[in-house]
């Protein structure tokens, strides 16, 4: 037997749950976060707009623009006869020296403007992307919980078969800190001589810990041979 069996089994299920803690924590809190921005963004406008009013401006210049930048609007308007310069808090890609656009004012600060137009896309955009984010966290922890379920069950219901190891090859799906999970091809020959193909999920085991000349335990559910669950963790050693 494989000396360190035990260590190389609670080696590999600790790294799947680093995997799926790593992997669905990054995609919702950058998510989460990104959804947090939008709405900061949205009500910082709405606040700010109420409080102010609208002016037309000229954009002298863009600030800073290059081939990778856009530039800081350079603005100059009018409130109450007296003429004004500031830079804007934001930038668009129509936005060009000589345009004209709306920006607002505070109406006891004439000094505090800000570009409101395109919040409305801002918004959009952070709440569009961190929903995607958050979408996919969820999904592939929901989906992986599903699977959790279904070997627990195929383990307590299903039938037992030993079958041959006939590849180990790697997930390339799937991947942290440069390595991939592996997956486990095998085959039964049932006794009435027919035979089955199994492939099992990604577990993060190192191939060299899978006994290639050991059989590997599937639990078969009776009704449905096409729903089974490869146990690797009985190949391992």
């Amino acid at each position: 037997m494989y000396p360190d069996r035990e260590k190389a089994l609670a080696k590999g299920r600790r790294k799947g749950k680093t995997f799926i803690r790593v992997f669905c924590g990054i995609f919702i809190s950058v998510g989460i976060i990104l959804l947090i921005v939008g709405i900061a963004v949205g009500v910082s406008g709405h606040t700010f707009r109420q409080k102010a009013e609208p002016t037309d401006a000229v954009i002298l210049a863009m600030r800073g623009a290059s081939s990778e930048s856009l530039g800081t609007p350079v603005v100059e308007y009018t409130v109450d006869g007296k003429s004004y310069t500031a830079m804007l808090n934001m930038a668009s890609s129509s936005m060009y020296p000589g345009k004209r656009i709306t920006i607002y004012y505070q109406k006891n600060n004439p000094r505090e403007v800000r570009y409101l137009d395109d919040n409305g896309w801002l918004i959009l955009i952070f709440a569009f992307i961190g929903t995607v984010f958050t979408g996919i966290g969820t999904a592939f922890w929901l989906v992986k919980r599903s699977h959790e379920r279904k070997a627990r069950q195929l383990l307590a219901t299903g039938e037992v078969v030993e079958a041959e190891i006939t590849g180990i090859g790697e997930d390339t799906s799937s991947s942290m800190n440069g390595h991939h999970p592996i997956m486990v091809s095998c085959r039964y020959t049932a006794p009435d001589g027919r035979v089955y193909f199994f492939r099992s999920g990604s577990f993060w085991y190192e191939s060299y810990e899978i006994a290639p000349k050991k059989k590997v335990r599937v639990y078969v559910d009776r009704n449905n041979p096409a729903n089974y669950y490869v146990d690797v963790d009985s190949a391992v050693g």
